[in-house]
Order: C-alpha cells, then sequence, then structure tokens
C-alpha cells in the first residue's frame, strides 16, 4: 500500500501529467489527483481527483469526452436535475454526455471522481450559444464560457 498526504503528487505520476496540470487551473496542492496506471497508456490511462467544492459554488452543464464516476465524501450536491446527492451517493456520466449544473450545498461538497481517460479530466464538453455541442482543451490553455475554476472560488 501506498500513502500520500493530503497535497501531495504521487512519486510515480508521470512527469507529462504534472506539466500537464501546470497548463490548467488544477492545482494538486488544492484539487489532488492520481494517475491510476501504466505510464504505456497515456492519455487513455484512467485517473482520479478529490473536488473540494465550498458551499454553493456552482459547476457549470458540460461533459467529458470518457467515463465518469463520481461519490460525494463531504456535504451534499445538487444534480440540476432536482435530485440531490447526500454523503455515499453516487453518480456516473456517459462519454459525451453533459449533466449538471452541479451546485455545492450549504455545507459545501467533496466528491471523488473517477475518469475512465486522464485526458478526460482536461477535455470539456458544453453547449456554445447555438446550442451546439462543442469541446474546450485546458491542456491547449482554453477555457469554457461560464467556467469558474476552483482557485478563484472561495473554498
Amino acid at each position: 500500500m501506498k500513502y500520500f498526504p493530503f497535497g501531495s503528487t504521487p512519486t510515480e505520476t508521470p512527469q507529462w501529467f504534472v506539466e500537464a496540470l501546470a497548463s490548467t487551473h488544477m492545482n494538486p496542492e488544492t484539487i489532488p489527483l492520481w494517475f491510476l496506471g501504466s505510464d504505456e497508456l497515456g492519455w487513455k490511462c484512467p485517473a482520479a481527483l478529490l473536488l473540494t467544492m465550498p458551499a454553493d459554488y456552482t459547476l457549470f452543464r458540460h461533459g467529458h469526452p470518457c467515463q465518469r464516476f463520481e461519490i460525494v465524501i463531504q456535504g451534499s450536491l445538487e444534480l440540476g436535475d432536482g435530485r440531490v446527492a447526500s454523503v455515499g451517493d453516487t453518480f456516473t456520466a456517459d462519454p459525451n454526455t453533459l449533466y449538471g449544473p452541479h451546485t455545492a450545498g450549504p455545507q459545501g461538497c467533496t466528491t471523488i471522481e473517477i475518469f475512465s481517460a486522464v485526458e478526460g479530466m482536461f477535455r470539456l464538453l458544453h453547449e456554445d450559444e447555438n446550442g451546439r455541442m462543442v469541446e474546450t482543451d485546458s491542456r491547449l490553455g482554453q477555457s469554457a464560457p461560464g467556467y469558474v475554476p476552483l482557485d478563484l472560488a472561495k473554498v
């Protein structure tokens, strides 16, 4: 078993992954990310992140080009369709499917997200002003309209 204190980057995390994080709003000290597999898989390798949202933070309606699994470990999260996920609740999203907006409850919300492919963390799908699905890739310095990075929100 390996142990990683909060805010640390696992030592076996490939350097290319650490460098990709540097071009995003994902700070491994505030949003820890774990690369979950072989370096040979590259961007197709699964990955997980610990996502801590402050009270009433809203994550805009979006999706990813990979499968996602998420479990609430603290607080609650309104899922955008009237349902509220509480501690222990899980939800998934299929590739290329939009979900949300998600809004953290009055105590905030912390979840663990698992992506079937690490590249999906960086590639956000969202609707443009004409309702067409478009993609932005934070590895390329792109940011989706309406996205408020957690580093800029009050955590």
